[in-house]
């Protein structure tokens, strides 16, 4: 039998994970395990490489941790035209990072086989590190109860795809599924994992399109739920512009950074001919510009304050370019959510800019697998 999957073995592995280096006598104290139980199952882990000493020197006494080199985890965030990977060691440091072109129009089991033949070669760029756990940020909707990528309008046949289910015959490893703006989520848990902001947060990210994610006492909202939030596809405009969801009205279509460059044409600004013009003319102060800017986080904000409202999330995380450019974007967005969230609410309520990088969908689909691979049985 597998080691890995002994009960024991996993127990003793499960406890590392959760409370770091720790004597065999500390280790039995927290699993309330007989000392005598565990000895065997602790010499083949250590025999086996999959956990070693903290120190060479001590003879007695000397505390155990997990072998970073066996335990490495992927991330992959799979978007339209890339497939970006990044290997995260047991500590949370990143350790490796590519990203591989993909056809933005290629669906179906065409786009599959090149995404499975990337991740394969990245895999094997990795010389020297026991991959444990794999995690999959997919763009769209997801079933993380299933790992199915349950649909993208964006990508031609990406509907009811298995990916869990491929994944794990593929490399034979633990996988986990997830939504990108869950897994930009479960980045801040992984970068803050003690901060009371983030554990119980509504993470809410606007670029090209809106997402967004919960976490409720550190724990995600979406893990094992037949459908991630979809917050850009809420209706707040009835008849307004159309979606690419086929709808219209919708919180993307009317506030994702493309509705605003649209509506600062519509205002009368000349030569926006890319999302760049528009953050460009928009960061140099153009007043039309900063206009359908302050008209969107608006619009956000007022949809935003209805989520908290059902939720009684304590804190408001906001992830965009937009933040960076100028204040008002954050500050209108804040005034909005405060002027329209439940009365009880608004006093207590915090509001951040996250300031993660490109890779945040990576890192927090790698530590959510790491993290499940360690403590699912809990």
């Amino acid at each position: 039998m597998d080691l890995l999957s002994d009960k024991y073995a996993r127990s003793i592995l499960r406890a590392l994970y959760a409370g770091g280096a720790q004597t065999r006598k500390q280790v039995m104290v927290r699993l309330k395990m007989r000392l005598n139980a565990l000895v065997e199952v602790f010499n083949q882990l250590e025999a086996e490489g999959h956990i070693v000493h903290l120190s060479e020197h001590l003879q007695r006494n000397n505390p155990l941790q997990l072998n970073q080199r066996r335990f490495a985890s992927v991330g992959i965030e799979h978007g339209v035209d890339r497939l970006h990977c990044v290997l995260l060691g047991i500590d949370g440091r990143r350790l490796a990072s590519t990203t591989y072109s993909l056809e933005a129009t290629a669906g179906g089991q065409r786009r599959l086989k090149s995404i499975l033949g990337h991740i394969r070669h990245f895999l094997n760029d990795q010389p020297g590190w026991g991959i444990s756990a794999l995690g999959f940020a997919d763009i769209g909707i997801v079933n993380t109860e299933s790992g199915e990528g349950v649909c993208s309008v964006l990508i031609p046949g990406w509907n009811h795809v298995p990916l869990e289910q491929f994944l794990r015959q593929e490399f034979g490893l633990f996988t986990k599924v997830v939504d990108r703006s869950g897994a930009g989520a479960l980045d801040m848990l992984r970068t803050f994992p003690d901060d009371e902001d983030v554990k119980t947060s509504l993470q809410v990210f606007v670029g090209n399109g809106i997402g967004a994610s919960i976490l409720q006492n550190g724990r995600y909202w979406g893990a094992n739920t037949p459908s991630s939030c979809q917050l850009g596809h809420i209706v707040v405009k009835p008849g307004g512009r159309p979606c690419t969801c086929g709808g219209r009205g919708c919180l993307e279509a009317e506030a994702a950074i493309p509705a605003l460059q649209a509506r600062a044409q519509e205002l009368g600004v000349k030569g926006l001919h890319s999302r760049e013009d528009f953050l460009h003319l928009t960061a140099r102060g153009n007043g039309k510009c900063l206009q359908s800017l302050e008209e969107g986080a608006t619009t956000l904000g007022i949809a935003v304050a209805n989520i908290v409202t059902f939720t009684a999330v304590t804190s408001v995380i906001l992830r965009s370019d937009l933040c960076q450019i100028t204040p008002r974007y954050f500050e209108s967005f804040q005034a909005a959510v405060k002027s329209h969230v439940l009365l009880p609410f608004a006093s207590s309520l915090r509001f951040k800019v996250s300031q993660q990088g490109q890779d945040c969908s990576a890192l927090g689909a790698a530590y959510y697998a790491q993290r499940e691979f360690f403590l699912e049985d809990d």
